[in-house]
């Protein structure tokens, strides 16, 4: 509850600067400009993804970021068309991989995986017995 009403506290403190230097119309502009960027980006989120998914491939990535970094960019776009200029700002940043990625460090748990069979602490061994 408290995280939210800072975040309330943040965004009409920003919203009301912004509303100050560029009139209410500048406001009612950026609120629309932002809305069907919001929604262009949401309908081009599955180019994104599978350029993530290459990445993956590739080995660039790995899987925790890969779901990190759509996720992210699904959320910032969904800011985007929630009127509020400190929320667009934040649905921006989302936008960004780099940014992505630095948010699902600090939310999202990271799992310990080897990624090949080589780095397993698991050795396969055959045991033969010779009889006498």
């Amino acid at each position: 509850m408290i995280y939210f009403l800072g975040y309330l506290f943040v965004e009409i403190f920003v919203s009301y600067e912004f509303t100050k230097s560029f009139t209410p119309f500048g406001m009612f502009l950026e609120i629309i400009a932002t809305a069907v960027l919001g929604v262009v980006l949401l309908k081009n989120l599955n180019m994104s993804l599978s350029e993530n998914m290459m990445r993956v491939m590739r080995r660039e990535i790995s899987q925790e970021e890969f779901i990190s970094i759509g996720l992210f960019k699904f959320v910032g776009a969904i800011m985007l068309i929630i009127p509020g200029v400190f929320t667009d700002i934040l649905g921006l940043l989302m936008m960004f991989d780099e940014f992505g990625a630095l948010m699902a460090k600090k939310f999202i748990p990271k799992r310990d995986i080897p990624k090949n069979n080589y780095e397993s602490d698991i050795i396969d061994v055959e045991i033969i017995e010779d009889k006498k």
